[in-house]
Formats: C-alpha cells, sequence, structure tokens
C-alpha cells in the first residue's frame, strides 16, 4: 500500500473528507466521537502529515533556524538545547547552522536559510556587522546587542562581566593583569575587554593595550597566546580571558611551565560551561544564564511568528561571578 491519503481514511471510516481533514488539522467542529474515529484510523493506518503540502497550504514549514559561531563550543551548545526545547514545545523543529566566526559564511548561511523558507532565525553574529534582515521579511532574534540595529535582540551585560572579573582579581591581590580574548572583530569580545581594563584604571591599577591579546575561541589559541604573554610579560599574575575555552589553553600552558594556580597566577573565564566546574579543572568564571537566553529568544521568535509581533524587545541579562580555584579566596 503507498502513502495513506486523507481520502483514504475517509473511505475507511465513513467520513467525510472535510471532517477527517478537521480532525486532523486539530480544528473544532469534530464531535469527539468521530474524532476518536478518525485518530485511531490514522494511527492504524500508519497515516503521515504531508508537511510539504501544509506548508504550502498555511506558508510556514514549522521550523526556525539557530545560527551560531562554533556549535564545537559547549556554550552554544546549551542554547542551543534551550532553543530546540522550546521550538518542540510549540511544535517546530530547529536547524542548527554554525558560521565557524566567518562572516561570508555567516551571510551565505542566512541567504540559505531565508530560501528555505524557515518561519525564523535566531543568530549570533560572528562579526560587529551582522546581515540586515530587515528587507527579507523574515522574523529574527540576535543573541547580541548590535547598536544602530533595529532588531530584538538578547545579551548579557558583557562590559558589566569584564568590570566583575576585575574587580575580583583585584580583590584576590593581584596586581599585574592581562587579557587574553578572541577575534577583535567580536563585540561581545570588545565589550569584556572595555569593561575590564576601565574598571582597573578605575581602581588605579595600570594596564595597556600591549596586554591584551586577540586571538581566536579555542584552547589551543588560548595557549599561544599565553606563551607569547608571558614571553613579553612574565610577571602577569590576574588573566581574564574571553570565554571558558581559551582560559582552558591559558591554563594548559600555565601547568607546563609550572606556574602555582592561583597563588602565582590567577586565571578568570567567561560563560560558566559544564567544563569549568570540573573537578579536576575548578576555574573561576563569570557565568552567563545560557538556558534564559536560548529560552527568552525561542519565546520571542515564536511570538514574532505566531502573533506578527514585530515590537523590537531588547533583552540585557546580567552576568554572576562564579569562583573556584583558579584565583585566590
Amino acid at each position: 500500500m503507498g502513502e495513506v491519503t486523507i481520502k483514504d481514511i475517509a473511505e475507511h471510516t465513513g467520513v467525510s473528507y472535510a471532517t477527517v481533514s478537521r480532525t486532523l488539522n486539530h480544528l473544532s467542529g469534530v464531535s469527539q466521537d468521530t474524532r476518536d474515529k478518525v485518530l485511531a484510523a490514522a494511527e492504524e493506518m500508519g497515516y503521515r502529515p504531508n508537511m510539504h503540502a501544509r506548508s504550502l497550504k498555511t506558508n510556514r514549514t514549522n521550523t526556525i533556524a539557530l545560527l551560531v559561531p562554533d556549535i564545537s563550543n559547549p556554550f552554544f551548545a546549551d542554547i542551543a538545547y534551550a532553543v530546540d526545547e522550546v521550538a518542540f514545545s510549540k511544535g517546530y523543529t530547529t536547524l542548527l547552522c554554525s558560521s565557524n566566526w566567518n562572516e561570508e559564511i555567516e551571510k551565505k548561511q542566512l541567504e540559505q536559510l531565508y530560501n528555505q523558507r524557515v518561519d525564523g532565525i535566531i543568530y549570533k553574529p560572528a562579526g560587529k556587522n551582522p546581515m540586515d534582515l530587515s528587507g527579507k521579511s523574515i522574523p529574527n532574534v540576535l543573541l547580541s546587542c548590535i547598536p544602530g540595529e533595529n532588531e530584538s535582540y538578547i545579551e548579557v551585560d558583557n562590559y558589566k562581566g569584564g568590570q566583575i572579573a576585575a574587580d575580583h582579581l583585584i580583590e584576590c591581590n593581584y596586581n599585574n593583569f592581562a587579557y587574553i580574548g578572541g577575534t577583535p572583530e567580536s563585540s561581545s569580545n570588545e565589550k569584556r575587554i572595555s569593561g575590564y581594563c576601565d574598571r582597573l584604571k578605575e581602581r588605579g591599577k595600570h594596564i595597556t593595550r600591549d596586554h591584551v591579546f586577540y586571538g581566536g575561541f579555542t584552547v589551543e589559541s588560548g595557549y599561544k597566546m599565553a606563551q607569547e604573554l608571558f614571553s613579553a610579560f612574565g610577571e602577569t599574575d590576574g588573566i581574564f580571558c574571553g570565554n571558558d575555552i581559551i582560559a582552558l589553553g591559558v591554563l594548559q600552558y600555565l601547568m607546563e611551565i609550572n606556574k602555582s594556580i592561583p597563588e602565582e597566577v590567577g586565571v578568570i573565564g567567561f560563560d560558566d560551561i559544564m567544563l569549568a566546574g570540573l573537578p579536576q579543572i575548578q576555574m573561576t568564571t563569570v557565568a552567563q544564564p545560557r538556558n534564559q537566553m536560548g529560552k527568552h529568544a525561542a519565546f520571542m521568535l515564536i511570538d514574532f511568528i505566531e502573533n506578527n509581533n514585530k515590537l523590537n524587545h531588547h533583552i540585557i541579562l546580567d552576568p554572576k561571578l562564579v569562583v573556584r580555584r583558579s584565583t585566590r579566596i
């Protein structure tokens, strides 16, 4: 037997085509007995809805996309989990894509997602100039606050996160500070640097741009930049990193050169990924509320899709210091 159709179910049950269609599309106007009869027959016969035909009729695919810079980073994996949880509960499928921190790839991915007719897009821009989707009339939510953009967005207060890191290192009695971060094209990275450097200067601590190192948001980059830092400034004892992944590379290098952590050098990460809390690592970090970010973004997007709510929602969440054993207590 071929694919079971609504017509097949109607003939099998003796119910009209229109009534079967209303039942399978969860519409009103069908008695409970008839509804039960149709649903039982549909299950028995192995009926599967034709999503392509349904999308043509409703002009929706019930699919949303999540585009992030790096799907291998547990931070983005946590956001993806939260987005998918909300999407599934609302009857949507989530399509996950990665730009690999490349703005050209990001633009091509966004074009492809638009052409695939996803109902909406949540994305974290790879750089400071995200693609303008306003002319494409597709609901979208940014996981970043981009000045001048008339878009809905949700983000953590990265500037405040930098201030929190500076305050903690000072209170732990470190004196020679550095920042090891990701690409300078990342707006989040730049805000963390600004908050960190501004607060250090406010509190009378000396730091120059020579003590700010840029690279990738990877373990390998953190390791390499730590090498460069200690080759140039061997007296450094307080390091704030652009994310936890970078900090893992820094910690690895410090252990290899026999620097005592946290006695000789204190290290703070950013994000609070699961790895940071492992017993072998116990990294002090500035936590982002990843679950809240993902859920807020998903609810915001689906409200936009279903209710045509085009109001520009702006949500800034607070970061939180999590003290572990990579800094002095």
